[in-house]
């Protein structure tokens, strides 16, 4: 079976219906290599304007997606947040069982509790090793830090931080 180049080559030596003599040689040669080194080049052109129309499309979707997108991550963030909010001890919950690991000559001066569920706490007391080792006796609190103390009027303030139970 012939090839392509062959089929293009004896359809230009057949003789033209007005009687005109063949095609030279060298011409049909040229037309075939114009042909076959075509159709490479148009179909690179060709992928080259769809690839380019393609990018502009989706440059164009993403910025239409981006506030939805970024409204879809907070809310995933937000109810992370939550979950971990709600699935730990209130701070009271966590005051009153503070509130029976302490010596009795100690007092909570501050807590508080940010939103990643780290607690700091801000404990006077006359003897702060007493204090750490009551601390270290109750189970909830075995997490928490001492980060420092000061000197109060009549007792040292302990600083304590860490996440508890």
């Amino acid at each position: 079976m012939p090839s392509l180049a062959q089929r293009l080559s004896a359809f230009a030596r057949r003789a033209p219906a007005g009687g005109v003599g063949k095609w030279p040689e060298g011409r049909v040669a040229m037309v075939v290599a114009l042909l076959l080194l075509a159709g490479p080049l148009l179909t690179i052109g060709g992928a080259r304007l769809l690839a380019e129309r393609q990018r502009t499309t989706a440059t164009r979707i993403e910025a239409e997606a981006a506030p939805r997108i970024a409204a879809a991550e907070a809310a995933i963030e937000a109810r992370s947040q939550l979950g971990a909010i709600l699935g730990r001890r209130t701070l009271g919950a966590t005051v009153e069982a503070l509130a029976r690991a302490l010596p009795a000559d100690a007092t909570l001066v501050r807590a508080e509790r940010n939103a990643q569920g780290r607690l700091a706490l801000e404990i006077a007391t006359a003897d702060p090793d007493r204090l750490r080792a009551a601390l270290r006796r109750a189970p909830a609190f075995t997490r928490l830090r001492n980060t420092g103390q000061r000197q109060a009027d009549a007792a040292m303030i302990v600083l304590l931080e860490g996440t508890t139970e």
